[in-house]
């Protein structure tokens, strides 16, 4: 269980990039690359992002992150494959019986405590994406989080993110964090920038 809610991020991806990144990039993308395969999702490199390393550190562990240069935005990716048999666990203390955490609840689980450790329990609002957003991801299921951070080293300081989780039933999910000290339309004209870099195939 720890597994699922070390912490996701992000937001999600992809199998191949039509964007040709900066000559300087970290080993990291090919493994990105390959986990996003495995989860049926593609990716685009957006146009003026720069890869950065992504953090495995503490509680927080991203698959792959970038930012806009000299824009203080980044944007962190976590990618789950929920193909593979997963742990079971406990109903109750009191109760003997055991069952298997359903995987394609694994999405929801994970980008709440991730809500929980990066805002707080009560500085995020939640929404459930619209029909018209899942489809333009090709997901089944996904929720957006609206987060006003906590002053942790871990996110840099940033005050404000948007956590957007998507579902592919019976395949996996992918988060999405953009992360910012705005949140008004500038905040908002950047997150479009890289929204679309990932759909499920």
């Amino acid at each position: 269980m720890k597994q699922f809610l070390k912490i996701l991020f992000i937001l999600l991806v992809f199998g191949s990039s039509t964007y040709t990144q900066p000559a300087q990039t970290f080993s990291q993308f090919k493994t990105f690359q390959q986990t996003l395969t495995a989860t049926g999702l593609s990716f685009t490199f957006p146009k003026d992002f720069k890869e950065i390393k992504a953090l495995h550190e503490g509680m927080v562990d991203v698959d792959y992150a970038m930012e806009l240069p000299d824009e203080n935005f980044q944007v962190w990716y976590l990618v789950r494959n929920t193909q593979q048999p997963w742990p079971k666990r406990k109903i109750s203390e009191d109760n003997l019986k055991r069952t298997a955490i359903q995987p394609d609840s694994l999405y929801n689980i994970s980008a709440m405590a991730a809500a929980r450790m990066l805002a707080g329990k009560n500085n995020y609002i939640a929404k459930n994406l619209s029909a018209e957003v899942l489809n333009t991801f090709h997901a089944d299921k996904g929720k957006s989080y609206q987060l006003e951070l906590l002053d942790q080293p871990e996110t840099n300081h940033f005050q404000y993110g948007l956590l957007l989780s998507l579902q592919k039933n019976g395949v996996g999910f992918i988060s999405m964090l953009f992360l910012s000290n705005d949140n008004g339309p500038d905040f908002y004209k950047k997150v479009n920038k890289a929204y679309y870099s990932v759909r499920f195939n």
